[in-house]
């Protein structure tokens, strides 16, 4: 026998004094007793609870967070590229029906396209001030019209300048004009209307179905502290626990809370959809259809004017897509109602108008023609045009209004039920403290 073995011998016993009487072994005895399993049940319920009302409380603050973000972001780039879009389509109407005019008609009209061009202008500012830097394509869009613009108005100045000398020049400058705005403006304010609408319907999107990951954590809650309840009645004989029957009820509160605020969200954000953004997207497609038609009724004079032949026109085509996607707005709201019907019967006026327009070039009455397509007659294109155009703002607006008061109501509704949602389960905590406690003091 070596030294080292002698030596281990003797301290064997020491050793394993030491090992049995560590703190280890006492919590390994403790937790397989009976007060050891309780105060462990107790713990599991308790940090359980806590998770449940962290976990419910940051998935509602963060809808809450989308919402906002909804409000204050998305939906007013959306809405600028709504009247960015708008606008360029109005003043290419509007510098059309100047150009052919005369005297203080002419002045209102070209007053028209100033306003338009300075609301376009402003609409590029606020979009390319709050746009992302991220977004590459809607930032080449806005370049494209803010690079190509100043070409549009100066083709328009120079189509007037020329028209108030008497050039027939005048009107092939007056159509590059439109061509540039046709061609080139009006593609990429398009397009960056959609791009802006697609990320709004983005944000909108990720609210659209109720939080079922909070739903079955906070469930999976109630089950166990219902289980912990029968558990302990059965294993102590006693019917009651009053502790754990306050856990459960505040663990019950918290889960109807929770679900009744997120369906109710849920219900207001399908409205918003429905009623708000699908609507303003079908009154904005409706609205540049007509003022499309608008600039081809006007262009056919101006170039009828100019000695050329009027191009095949697509009026009535581009009335009849605005009159679907008018179909397709939700007609629940008495004020959207009100003035989509408002527009459908000027629009009837309109075609009217525009068809006697056409017998009057067609008979060679080119005067009679221009007084009927710009004039002030209550029976004018330019009126019908007008109400229509009007009915249809006015119908975005309200469309709006109805999506941002969805919303808000849909973020009003969550907004405190994730914070109540934790405090709560901090209550059913201090429930499982008061319905253990007793419990594993009867075992001392």
């Amino acid at each position: 026998m070596t030294a080292e073995t002698s030596r281990y011998r003797q301290l064997y016993p020491f050793r394993r004094s030491i090992q049995e009487s560590s703190v280890l072994a006492e919590l390994r005895e403790f937790l397989v007793s009976s007060p050891g399993k309780l105060v462990s049940s107790a713990l599991v319920l308790a940090l359980m609870f806590l998770f449940v009302g962290w976990f419910a409380s940051a998935g509602q603050l963060s809808r809450t967070e989308v919402l906002r973000a909804n409000l204050t972001d998305f939906e007013p780039r959306a809405n600028a590229s709504q009247v960015l879009y708008s606008s360029l389509s109005t003043a290419n109407a509007s510098a059309n029906a100047a150009f052919i005019a005369t005297g203080n008609n002419n002045d209102e009209l070209y007053s028209s396209y100033l306003a338009a061009i300075a609301t376009a202008g402003r609409a590029v500012v606020t979009s390319a001030t709050s746009l992302p830097a991220d977004q590459n394509r809607a930032h080449a869009d806005l370049n494209t019209i803010a690079t190509y613009l100043p070409v549009y108005t100066g083709l328009v100045e120079t189509a007037r300048a020329n028209n108030r000398q008497d050039n027939a020049v005048g009107a092939a400058y007056l159509d590059s004009a439109s061509t540039v705005m046709q061609n080139t403006l009006l593609p990429a304010a398009q397009e960056f209307y959609y791009q802006e609408n697609s990320g709004l319907r983005a944000s909108h999107d990720q609210f659209a179905q109720p939080p079922y990951a909070v739903y079955g954590a906070m469930a999976i809650a109630v089950a166990s502290i219902l289980f912990a309840h029968r558990h302990l009645t059965h294993r102590t004989r006693r019917s009651l626990n009053l502790g754990l029957l306050v856990a459960t009820a505040a663990m019950t509160v918290a889960l109807f809370w929770v679900v009744i605020a997120g369906v109710t969200s849920v219900s207001f954000s399908a409205r918003a959809q429905d009623k708000g953004a699908d609507a303003v997207d079908a009154l904005t497609t409706a609205r540049t259809l007509t003022q499309q038609a608008r600039s081809m009724e006007t262009m056919a004079l101006v170039q009828r004017g100019g000695g050329t032949p009027a191009v095949p026109q697509a009026f009535t085509q581009s009335l009849a897509a605005a009159e679907a996607s008018l179909g397709t707005v939700n007609r629940s709201d008495q004020a959207v109602d009100v003035d989509v019907d408002a527009a459908r019967s000027a629009a009837q006026r309109w075609i009217a108008a525009h068809q006697q327009i056409a017998s009057d070039e067609a008979t060679g009455d080119y005067l009679g023609a221009t007084t009927l397509a710009i004039g002030t007659d209550p029976n004018s294109a330019a009126i019908a045009y007008q109400a229509v155009d009007t009915h249809l703002t006015s119908a975005i607006e309200r469309a709006r209004t109805l999506y941002r008061d969805n919303v808000n109501t849909a973020r009003a509704s969550i907004a405190f039920s994730g914070p109540g949602a934790f405090v709560l389960c901090c209550v059913a905590v201090l429930g499982i403290g008061m319905g253990y406690y007793p419990r594993i003091r009867e075992y001392r």
